[in-house]
C-alpha cells in the first residue's frame, strides 16, 4: 500500500490498481489493495492492523431536499424501487447501510420510507437541508474473507485458544472478536464465523466492519504461514470524519495512500497531549507487535513545542515523519469523544 500521493494525483478519471505498485486502468477511481498478515510461530501473539480504505460501490448518490431531526428527505426518489433493503441489519442487528455527507459525516440508516431516510441519530444541527449524500454498505467479514474463510489463510479451529482472531471496533470504545469456528469431525467439521462470548454455532459471517479497520491477533501453539488478503472497491473522494471514543478505537486513514503521523490529521483532531502516562496513545503494528506513539509537549521554558514521540524513546525525538499505512489503534482517555477529520490527500 505504499502509493506515492504525487503518483495518485496524476490519474484523474482513471481506475487505480493498488498493491506494492500502481497502474492505471479505466473510468472511475476503483481498484484493490493487497495486505500482508505476518506468519505466526506458535508462541505468544502475532498482531497486525489492517484498513479497508476502498469502499463498497455507491448504492445512491444525490442531494437531500430537507433535513429534519434524524430524517433526510430526497425529493423525487423512491427508495422502495430499485434499491436494496437499506434498513437491513448484520448478524448482530447493526445497520448494514450508512449515509455519508459531503463533509465526511457518516451515520447509520435506521429505516427508509418512499423518499425519506431515517438515521440512528439527529443530524439537523450538523447537516444543511440541501446537501450532497451518498449511501454505501459496510464491509462485512464475508466480504473480506469469505463466508467460511475459504482459502483466506486464517486458521479455523474449535479451540478458541489456538485460532486467528479478527477484531473490529464496536463503536463504543471496545472490540467485537470473531474467529473461524470448526465443528468436530463427528459433527461434520463445518466452518462458520463465530463471535467470542456467543454460541460458536451462531453464524456471524454478515457482521459489519464499521470503521473499515481490522486487528488480526494470531494466538496458540500451531504455527501458521503468512498470507495476503485483498480489499477491492472504490477510492473515497472528499473529506472524512472518523469518530474516536473514550476507550479503545480501531480507526483508519480513509484513503489508499500512505501518510505520516504529522500529515495524518491526528494531531489536530483533539488527542490529549501530555507525557507518556497522560497522553492519548496511537498504536501501529510492525513485525507482529505494537509500536506506540503519543503527542508530547515540551516545557514552556523550552518553547512548549508539540511533537510526536514514541514510547520507549526520548520524548524529544520527533517521530512525525514515521509512516502510517492506514490502520491505527487509538487509546483515548476520559476527555470526551472526538472526530479524526481527514482531508482528501490527493487531487484527481
Amino acid at each position: 500500500m505504499n502509493i506515492p500521493q504525487k503518483t495518485l494525483s496524476l490519474l484523474a478519471g482513471a481506475s487505480l490498481l493498488f498493491s506494492s505498485s500502481l497502474s492505471a486502468v479505466e473510468t472511475d477511481p476503483v481498484g484493490y489493495v493487497s495486505q500482508d498478515v505476518p506468519a505466526h510461530g506458535g508462541t505468544g501473539s502475532t498482531l497486525s492492523l489492517h484498513s479497508l480504505p476502498l469502499k463498497d460501490t455507491k448504492v445512491f448518490a444525490g442531494s437531500t431536499s430537507d433535513v429534519t431531526g434524524a430524517v433526510l428527505t430526497v425529493a423525487g426518489t423512491d427508495f422502495s424501487t430499485g434499491y436494496p433493503d437499506l434498513a437491513a441489519v448484520d448478524a448482530n442487528s447493526n445497520s448494514l447501510y450508512y449515509v455519508e455527507t459531503s463533509d465526511g459525516l457518516r451515520v447509520d440508516i435506521s429505516s427508509v420510507g418512499t423518499s425519506d431516510i431515517t438515521l440512528v441519530e439527529d443530524v439537523e444541527a450538523a447537516v444543511a437541508d440541501v446537501t450532497s449524500i451518498i449511501i454505501r454498505k459496510y464491509w462485512t467479514l464475508e466480504d473480506v474473507f469469505g463466508s467460511t474463510g475459504g482459502d483466506s489463510g486464517l486458521r479455523a479451529s474449535g479451540d478458541i485458544s489456538d485460532v486467528d482472531l479478527v477484531l473490529v471496533a464496536d463503536n463504543a470504545g471496545g472490540f467485537e472478536q470473531y474467529y473461524l469456528n470448526q465443528a468436530p469431525v463427528f459433527l461434520g467439521g463445518a466452518i462458520n464465523w463465530a463471535q467470542v462470548g456467543q454460541a460458536s454455532s451462531a453464524n456471524k459471517a454478515t457482521a459489519r466492519i464499521p470503521e473499515g479497520t481490522l486487528l488480526i491477533v494470531r494466538i496458540g501453539s500451531t504455527s501458521r504461514d503468512a498470507f495476503t488478503f485483498t480489499n477491492a472497491g472504490e477510492v473515497k473522494l472528499g473529506a472524512d470524519k472518523s469518530p474516536v471514543y473514550e476507550g479503545i478505537n480501531l480507526v483508519s486513514f480513509a484513503y489508499p495512500v500512505d501518510t505520516t503521523l504529522a500529515t495524518s490529521g491526528l494531531q489536530s483532531s483533539g488527542l490529549t497531549v501530555g507525557d507518556v502516562s497522560s497522553a492519548d496513545k496511537v498504536l501501529v503494528t510492525e513485525n507482529g507487535s505494537f509500536r506506540t506513539y503519543y503527542l508530547y509537549q515540551a516545557p514552556l521554558f523550552l518553547g512548549g513545542a508539540i511533537n510526536w514521540a514514541e514510547v520507549g524513546q526520548a520524548a524529544t525525538d520527533d517521530k512525525g515523519n514515521d509512516v502510517l499505512t492506514g490502520a491505527v489503534l487509538v487509546l483515548r482517555g476520559a476527555a470526551g469523544d472526538i472526530n479524526w477529520e481527514q482531508a482528501q490527500p490527493f487531487t484527481l
